[in-house]
């Protein structure tokens, strides 16, 4: 048994040492690649600052072309600028990774110094990693120590996620207060789905319970309508694909004519060049085959009529169970909405669900049809197809599990005995790097798939499904990236004893769980160092943009797309795979403290390499406004409750039951953490107290409610008129008056409100009033004393302050950049209606050659179909260019 103690630490510091090694190379190498090429190749390294078509906010100002002034330049960032250029929801994440590195460093501190010396001296003679892990104690009675610093490590994390899930609610309410969305169309809209028949069949009803409404519109059910804008858009892809792939081989053989000084085709047709016209078939492999020039432009021409005519004729369709709601004012569809969730008036139209604070283009308006009943049978069906999954991957995530610790199997299992006879180092790449790098592409074949089934489980909007996404790929990296591989892992490196006493089994497998670890550190290796530097390299843009684009961008609208177009982050992937290290570092905080290390350096490089790219390089997503944020905090718990339930699991088979009565006691306390966090925080996430729409705009003495709103939305909803009679409509810009009513119910906040005021003194009056000066002149960023320091001084300074100087919402509104203190000016009407309603005929576009082609593909097309030729054409050489945008650009900008 000491030989196979000693192989196995053997070959437990190999793979480590093996992983360093190909990591740290992958990490030069990657970052050589980055810093030599940052100051030439703009385009793809400092894209926000190249891409002119996003708005002049959002551009930041150039990194500088030194080697490591990106390393400044990023870090002098204050949150207000990082909202302002990387977007609230970059926001949150880089808020979510620095959080993480922040205990990571606290864990270190607390946890290290005490259970190192704790877990090497007097222990059970293990070597390498295992020497100071839990595997090595042999005084039970040091268990204590674990248990107390688990307790106060893991208090800490609790702490933490509480006061960010309060700075979360404070945020979001902040932001949606703020003039710039308070006064945009999009937060005076409701949609509601799923309404009881009987507010179907009759308009009065919904009139009647939203009696401040300013218009009601039903959706329809106008699938036909959607089938055929689906049908015509696929048809102008393959039309405009058609005849640009016409022309650029019609270019390139009149170029190797000339070259070659052969004679050109007097006679000019479409097809004077390459003989044969372009065909294709209905149905793959089967269908009939049909000329693709002919058939897509009749066929477009006919959708055109069809389309005109199904537009014209959507209240002649059946009504779906949802419904339209707008409101003149944001407070006064927070007063609908509060009532909608606590009056008792809505009870039977809960059922149905509600979209607010969102755009058109947000929504997924094909499932707004669905019933309740199908809603449901959906997503049930969806769930149980993922569910499946998860159990099924197991398969291959198991054996990558068993790679991590093959050398164990090889003295029962006598096929592997070859690997006996590999070299060290060999034996360390087979242990540390494969199963890291398998692992890896195994989980990225899984977010494409759950973002599908979100879309058939019924999902609304393209939010809800990114946080489907971030659901249950935090559930696929848990139960397969932690779960399994540390059972296969540990289970394999105990095998051998298994197998020669299985009444041990428990107490071995226990005792081998530390192990599992050693997978884990070339986890934090892998993503910490070869992750984060081909992050910042980007390879595959970078290939993109100098060889596979210019032979996958064959049409001008395709050079166009690509060269205005903005990578963006899907916060549905990002949250659970860095979720996945949070969980492992927060499982082995106690068990093998040293991963706390790992977990720190590489985090800390994740937030460097994100950083640089959200202010630098990527585009910013559809603003969920940090929606992913408060789920990410609350999947923490998972990682908790792993980590308590492994710690008793070991106190028991340790036989220590004090320890096991001591940490099952600090299980409940979690737990109920937990139920409090959700019953306090989960419902204001939407809610937006009046008060706080008060305070934002224009009226300083309404105070932001000490309980985030709650009480003030139970008394809105019990105030909210039941009738058009009872109904005292509100004007725009007299929500105060709404505020004082619903206020006056809760006469002892406002008077702890006022008392707290006094007690803020002299000092923090000036403060006020200075707010208050910069709330009227547009959100100054210079005006608050909290926007001097970066990010991340600013998050470590706010670790360690009470709201004493300046409320949390106050706080909020002057970091806000300064554009969300002016709402919009001069706003178009807001269409919230399906998009195949307001769809157009397609607009092709094709470049304009030097033969003429182009334009007898105008003229074939005139009177059917929109072509165009403008703003390109081929240069000398004969390569396809772009001198502008495509046709009718700036009409669907300015719409």
């Amino acid at each position: 048994m000491a030989n196979s103690s000693s192989s196995s630490s053997s070959s437990s510091t190999s793979a480590f040492v093996s992983s360093l090694i190909f990591n740290l190379v992958i990490f030069a190498i990657m970052m050589s690649i980055f810093i030599l090429l940052r100051p030439r190749e703009k385009r793809v390294y400092q894209a926000r600052c190249e891409v002119k078509t996003q708005p002049e906010e959002e551009i930041p100002e150039p990194a500088g072309g030194g080697p490591f002034s990106w390393v400044l330049a990023c870090f002098k960032y204050s949150e207000t600028s990082l909202i302002r250029y990387a977007g609230i929801d970059a926001y949150f994440f880089l808020r979510y990774l620095f959080t993480f590195t922040f205990l990571c460093f606290l864990g270190c501190i607390l946890v290290l110094p005490i259970l190192l010396p704790v877990n090497a001296t007097n222990g059970n003679g293990k070597s390498g990693f295992d020497i100071i892990s839990f595997s090595n104690v042999k005084n039970h009675n040091r268990f204590y120590a674990h248990v107390f610093l688990s307790w106060i490590f893991f208090g800490s994390v609790l702490f933490v996620i509480y006061r960010e899930l309060h700075y979360y609610v404070v945020f979001r309410h902040a932001v949606q207060a703020s003039p710039l969305y308070d006064q945009s169309k999009s937060s005076h809209h409701m949609v509601i789905s799923e309404l009881p028949k009987y507010a179907l069949e009759n308009k009065d009803v919904v009139r009647k319970h939203f009696p401040n409404a300013s218009r009601i519109e039903y959706v329809h059910n106008i699938k036909k309508l959607q089938k055929r804008v689906e049908k015509r858009s696929n048809l102008g892809d393959t039309y405009e694909a058609t005849l640009n792939g016409l022309i650029n081989k019609s270019v390139k053989k009149r170029n190797k004519l000339i070259k070659k000084q052969k004679e050109l085709p007097t006679e000019l047709e479409l097809t004077s060049y390459v003989k044969k016209r372009p065909t294709h078939r209905l149905t793959f492999l089967i269908g009939k085959k049909v000329d693709s020039i002919d058939y897509c432009r009749d066929e477009i021409a006919k959708l055109n009529e069809q389309i005109d005519e199904l537009q014209t004729k959507v209240e002649e369709q059946k009504k779906v169970g949802s419904v339209i709601l707008e409101f003149p004012s944001q407070a006064q569809l927070q007063m609908a909405y509060q009532a909608f969730l606590y009056s008792s008036q809505f009870r039977r139209w809960r059922m149905g669900r509600v979209l607010l604070n969102v755009n058109p283009d947000e929504i997924i308006w094909s499932n707004l049809t669905m019933s309740t009943p199908e809603r449901y049978a959906r997503r049930f069906a969806a769930n149980s197809v993922l569910t499946a999954m998860i159990i099924f991957w197991s398969i291959p995530v198991a054996v990558v599990g068993c790679i991590s610790n093959i050398n164990f199997l090889t003295s029962k299992v006598h096929f592997l005995r070859f690997i006996d006879n590999m070299p060290s180092k060999l034996m360390g790449i087979i242990t540390g790097i494969l199963p890291t790098v398998a692992y890896a592409v195994l989980m990225s074949l899984v977010p494409p798939f759950i973002k599908y089934m979100g879309k058939v489980g019924g999902g609304l909007t393209i939010h809800e499904i990114e946080r489907y996404c971030q659901t249950w790929f935090y559930g696929f990296h848990v139960v397969q990236g932690f779960l399994v591989l540390t059972v296969t892992s540990a289970a394999s490196s105990a095998v051998v004893s298994v197998i020669e006493k299985p009444q041990n089994a428990m107490s071995l497998l226990a005792s081998n769980l530390p192990r599992a670890s050693n997978y884990y550190i070339s986890q934090f290796l892998l993503q910490g160092l070869a992750f984060p530097g081909g992050a910042l390299a980007q390879i595959v843009v970078l290939a993109l943009s100098k060889v596979l684009g210019r032979i996958l961008d064959n049409t001008p609208r395709k050079k166009w797309t690509r060269w205005i177009s903005l990578s963006q982050p899907s916060w549905g992937v990002l949250y659970p795979t860095y979720s996945l290290l949070v969980v492992i570092m927060l499982c082995y905080s106690i068990i093998a403290p040293i991963i706390m290390g790992f977990a720190l350096v590489g985090l800390s490089l994740i937030y460097v390499a994100y950083l640089y790219n959200l202010i630098y390089v990527f585009g910013h997503s559809a603003n969920a406004k940090g929606r992913n944020y408060p789920m990410a905090l609350y999947q923490m718990f998972v990682g908790l409750y792993l980590a308590e339930i492994c710690l008793v699991g070991l106190y028991v088979l340790g036989k220590n039951w004090g320890c096991t009565v001591l940490q099952a006691l600090f299980l409940g306390a979690t737990v109920a953490c937990h139920l409090y966090f959700k019953h306090k925080f989960l419902p204001l996430i939407d809610i937006v107290p009046v008060s706080a729409i008060e305070s934002a705009n224009e009226h300083p003495e309404v105070k932001y409610p000490n309980d985030l709103g709650a009480s003030e939305a139970k008394a809105m909803a019990r105030m909210y008129p039941s009738n058009v009679e009872d109904a005292v409509p509100l004007s725009e810009g007299n929500e105060s008056e709404a505020w004082q009513v619903s206020s006056a119910m809760d006469e002892p906040e406002k008077k702890e409100n006022d008392k707290s005021a006094e007690v803020m003194g002299e000092q923090t009056d000036q403060i006020q009033t200075k707010e208050s000066t910069t709330k009227t002149s547009g959100f100054n960023e210079v005006a608050s004393i909290h926007q001097e320091s970066n990010f991340a001084g600013s998050y470590l300074s706010s670790a360690f302050r009470k709201n004493t100087i300046m409320p949390a919402f106050d706080r909020v509104l002057q970091i806000l950049p300064r554009f969300y203190g002016i709402g919009p000016t001069n706003q178009q009407p807001l269409q919230f209606i399906d998009p195949a309603l307001q769809s157009t005929p397609p607009s092709i576009w094709i470049p304009r050659d030097p033969m003429g082609l182009s334009k007898l593909a105008i003229e074939d097309a005139k009177g059917k179909v929109d072509v165009f030729d403008d703003n390109t054409g081929y240069n000398e050489k004969g390569q396809l260019e772009n001198t502008g945008p495509p046709p009718k650009y700036e009409d669907a900008v300015s719409a």
